[in-house]
């Protein structure tokens, strides 16, 4: 889960951050975004998974990882038909793409 319960248009701004962060495999730039919000909100506008993320990247990196990718992102306006509070999600492999930058 990326951001909760901000309309369609400002999840997509907060999500993109962390998208960018993810496509870029930057745990540090992650982190760095992560703790801009008070402890208790960073579910809220980041990733109620945030740590655990953070985590997988570094896991990922340590075991030879040197790219990711985004594999999808949605919010939950996309079903259910409600854009005034959404949640957003993203999925992301980490790899060692042939394809990378």
């Amino acid at each position: 889960d990326l951001s909760h319960y901000f309309d369609a248009a400002t999840a997509a701004r907060l999500d993109g951050r962390v998208r960018e962060r993810v496509a870029a495999f930057d745990p540090e730039g992650l982190l760095e975004l992560f703790e801009q919000y008070p402890e208790g909100e960073r579910g809220r506008y980041v990733a109620c998974g945030g740590g655990a993320a953070i985590a997988v990247m570094l896991a990922a990196r340590a075991l030879g990882a040197t790219s990711g990718r985004v594999l999808q992102y949605a919010h939950s306006g996309q079903v259910s038909g409600d854009h005034d509070g959404v949640v957003g999600y993203l999925a992301a492999a980490f790899g060692r793409f042939a394809d990378a930058q």
